[in-house]
C-alpha cells in the first residue's frame, strides 16, 4: 500500500499535466486551502476555477464469489469536509490510477460540485465513519475523462489530448 500523500500527489500532478495539455495554466495549491488542490486558469488569467482532486490506486470494487465475481462500482475517497465545504463553483476530479481501460493511463472522473452536493442533500453524511464516493460504473461513465465541465468553466472549447 502506497503512502496516501504520494498517491494524492500523483493524481494532482496528472490533472495539472492534462490541464496544461488542454492549454490551461494549472497551479498546485499546498496546505491551508480547504477543499482546493488545484487552480486552473485560461491563458489570459481572466477566468479561474478551483479543483478538488481525489485519488485512489484502484477504484474498482466487485461483488460475488468465484467465477460470478463482477465489477459492481467504483469507490473513491471523499471525506466529510469535501462535501461540507464544497461550493457550487468547485469541480471534483476523481483519479483512478489503475484505469478500467488497457491503455494504462489513469481514468479521471470530472464531476462538478453541484452534482455531488445535490447527491448528498438530505443525507446525514456524518453517520459514515469513512466518507467515500461509491457509484456504479454506469453512473460514473458519463464523467469518465470528460473534460467539458472544466473547458466550459474556463470559456474554451474542449481540445483533444
Amino acid at each position: 500500500m502506497a503512502d496516501t500523500r504520494i498517491v494524492g500527489g500523483a493524481g494532482e500532478h496528472y490533472i495539472a499535466y492534462i490541464l496544461s495539455c488542454l492549454g490551461y495554466i494549472p497551479a498546485l495549491v499546498r496546505e491551508g486551502s480547504p477543499t482546493i488542490d488545484l487552480l486552473a486558469s485560461d491563458v489570459s488569467g481572466s477566468r479561474t476555477i478551483a479543483i478538488q482532486v481525489k485519488t485512489t490506486e484502484y477504484a474498482k470494487r466487485s461483488r460475488g464469489r468465484g467465477p460470478n465475481r463482477k465489477l459492481h462500482h467504483l469507490e473513491f475517497p471523499l471525506g466529510h469536509k469535501a462535501i461540507e465545504k464544497a461550493v457550487r463553483e468547485l469541480i471534483f476530479c476523481f483519479v483512478d490510477l489503475d484505469s478500467l481501460d488497457t491503455e494504462r493511463k489513469p481514468d479521471v472522473y470530472v464531476i462538478p460540485a453541484t452534482v455531488l452536493i445535490d447527491n448528498y442533500v438530505d443525507k446525514d453524511i456524518r453517520k459514515h465513519k469513512w466518507m467515500r464516493l461509491h457509484w456504479g460504473v454506469e453512473k460514473m461513465e458519463p464523467f469518465k475523462n470528460n473534460w467539458r465541465p472544466i473547458c466550459e468553466a474556463l470559456g474554451a472549447a474542449e481540445n483533444e489530448i
